[in-house]
């Protein structure tokens, strides 16, 4: 490389205090991510480096990058310094320590998976027999939640497929110009009404060709059907340990196929707030804290969205997007989330035909 243009843009993962999503803004980048672009055309000899903004505005710019510990969700790592007995996080001596906002929505989110008790807070005894055997898991809290709920209901073989692959980047490419013809491709694996579940039937296709197929074959295949190889082989890593992990724990994994439902109410257990009902006037959906949304264009679910959804991902660019959803029934989310739901009565009446009062309950 002899020349670099730098916009001096980047796209920065950030966590959203307000709608409590990873957002992808545009930003300008730091002095440092300058240099670092520059640098890439002087490696081998000189090379020059066209800037599209002034030496003024490079200047006025933060000189190092902000932190990621200070701009992510900290449930994992405050999942595993509790496992591990190293105190509070607000006590530890951080390099660069994270907000007290932040930390509270990390534990939040432990409280709504269910790995803490909130009435034990600064104790031993603060992690739950859920959170010890999610601190165990090589995948993030919510996933992991998912897989413990797959152990009990009988569907961990397609819950684990499912968690591995919301795990990596999207094995399914879309390069702008073969978009139509990647789409075609790709279609092959959609289930109506879910995004999970094409996840298992490209698994299995995968699975098929792979055996059917020397190394160099199947990676043919994948250069032409659009599918990244690479990515592929770190999804199967990471099923291969989660197994691993399974077995050591001495969970059962299912040899015939679970039914679609149950995997569903499975993954439900860590998706908790991201489950949304449609507004009755147009094809947005109206989450938890009053976030709106709308269903990626590469969902199966875009053209026709159902009245109750659970998305796997959020995720805020030029607006709130969901990425891989499905179609859910709300009583799933109530019997799920019983130890965060809040009951609230009104308009109470009597019921003549019955001789009771009856009244209307309010699950939120």
């Amino acid at each position: 490389i002899r020349y670099v243009i730098d916009p001096g843009t980047a796209r920065v993962s950030r966590y959203s205090n307000r709608t409590k999503v990873q957002r992808l803004p545009i930003e300008p980048v730091s002095q440092a991510s300058a240099n670092q672009r520059a640098g890439r055309c002087g490696r081998l000899g000189p090379g020059i480096c066209i800037r599209l903004y002034s030496k003024e505005e490079f200047f006025g710019r933060p000189e190092f990058t902000e932190p990621e510990i200070t701009r992510t969700n900290l449930a994992s790592v405050i999942l595993q310094m509790a496992a591990l007995g190293l105190g509070r996080l607000e006590t530890f001596p951080f390099v660069d320590p994270p907000e007290l906002r932040n930390i509270r929505d990390g534990i939040a989110l432990l409280e709504e998976l269910g790995a803490v008790d909130p009435r034990r807070i600064g104790t031993k005894r603060w992690l739950t027999p859920v959170g010890r055997s999610l601190a165990r898991l090589p995948i993030d809290p919510r996933f992991g939640r998912m897989v413990l709920a797959a152990a009990e209901r009988g569907c961990l073989r397609e819950v684990m497929i499912i968690t591995s692959g919301l795990s990596i980047q999207d094995p399914r490419e879309r390069p702008a110009e073969c978009r139509e013809e990647a789409a075609g491709h790709h279609a092959r694996f959609e289930v109506p009404g879910s995004d999970f579940l094409a996840w298992l039937r490209l698994w299995e296709y995968l699975e098929t060709e792979r055996a059917a197929r020397s190394g160099n074959q199947f990676r043919k295949l994948c250069r032409r059907e659009f599918l990244n190889h690479n990515r592929i082989r770190e999804w199967q890593d990471i099923v291969r340990q989660l197994e691993r992990t399974a077995q050591s724990a001495k969970w059962t994994i299912n040899q015939e196929p679970a039914d679609p439902d149950v995997v569903h109410q499975a993954m439900l257990t860590g998706l908790l707030s991201h489950v949304a009902m449609k507004d009755a006037t147009g094809n947005e959906f109206l989450g938890g804290r009053n976030a709106r949304f709308l269903i990626g264009r590469g969902s199966s679910l875009s053209k026709k969205p159902p009245n109750w959804v659970m998305a796997g991902e959020l995720v805020e660019t030029n607006r709130l997007w969901a990425h891989s959803a499905a179609a859910i029934r709300p009583e799933w989310a109530e019997r799920a989330g019983a130890h965060v739901v809040k009951r609230s009565y009104e308009d109470p009446t009597w019921d003549r035909d019955k001789g009771s009062a009856m009244t209307v309950e309010r699950i939120t």
